[in-house]
């Protein structure tokens, strides 16, 4: 598992080698392309801290990433249950089903935990095992989105190590529509409507 840190806001930039490279992020995360792996990005702020921990992890052959930042990265931060802790992951594909059982089961063990989950691609959303997991990751107390604008400049400023004079070159126009298309088609799964794909399938 390949993988960086940053402890807190005052490291921001200091240590360029934790974070992943333009090229990886441009062709993981950005609607239009088709990933082939799954990266996770991610950020934990305890109680009412204005610090974070950065990490990202991708997965392996054996192992998806989601899993992998559960069973391994979390269990190295030795939570204590009396501290509120709040998790975001910037997902290049939303949790498989199998990810999803996982993920309830590591919140109902740490009820401190809350977790925010943004995603780029939804993960074979046709599929009704993987449908139903984000349901219960929303009745489970996760919020789901897919990532939007600021997200993206966002992740490219906190976790990619960019120069100073690159720009986001990537079509806005593009991104804004595959955006538009995943909102909608995530909120169809969470309310348990058929997808709008569905309407074009043979019959």
């Amino acid at each position: 598992m390949a993988a960086g840190t940053e402890k807190g806001d005052s490291a921001r930039g200091t240590n360029p080698g934790w974070k992943i490279q333009p090229n990886d992020f441009k062709v993981n995360y950005i609607p239009g392309t088709c990933p082939r792996v799954t990266y996770l990005l991610y950020e934990i702020r305890w109680g009412r801290s204005t610090k974070f921990w950065r990490h990202w992890c991708r997965n392996t052959p054996t192992q998806h990433t989601e899993i992998a930042c559960l069973e391994h990265d979390f269990k190295k931060l030795n939570f204590r249950p009396s501290v509120r802790c709040s998790i975001t992951w910037f997902l290049s594909w939303s949790p498989c089903g199998k990810c999803c059982r996982r993920i309830v089961e590591f919140l109902r063990a740490h009820p401190s935990v809350t977790l925010k989950i943004k995603a780029a691609w939804l993960f074979r959303h046709m599929d009704e095992r993987n449908r139903q997991g984000l349901r219960d990751l929303m009745e489970n107390g996760v919020a789901l989105y897919i990532m939007n604008l600021p997200d993206y400049r966002y992740c490219w400023r906190t976790f990619v190590a960019h120069q100073d004079e690159e720009e986001d070159d990537y079509c806005p126009l593009l991104r804004s529509l595959w955006i538009i298309f995943y909102c909608q088609e995530l909120q169809r799964v969470l309310w348990g409507l058929p997808s709008l794909l569905a309407r074009h399938a043979h019959p």
